[in-house]
């Protein structure tokens, strides 16, 4: 994650605790964290596939 994302978060996360928010809203806030930075990965990997194919002559496949 960059940094940005880590201070977005983790301001979240404190905001939340501030309003004294249940175990639930915590829980959910983690879980959309983690669906985001899994997104984010998986994008990552299609994009790094993508041009290691490329980079890849069909001569020596």
């Amino acid at each position: 994650m960059d940094k940005k994302d880590r201070n977005k978060w983790t301001n979240k996360f404190r905001d939340l605790g501030k309003k004294k928010g249940s175990r639930q809203d915590f829980i959910k806030l983690y879980k959309e964290m983690k669906k985001t930075k899994e997104e984010k990965n998986q994008d990552y990997l299609e994009t790094e596939n993508q041009s290691w194919k490329d980079l890849v002559d069909d001569n020596e496949k």
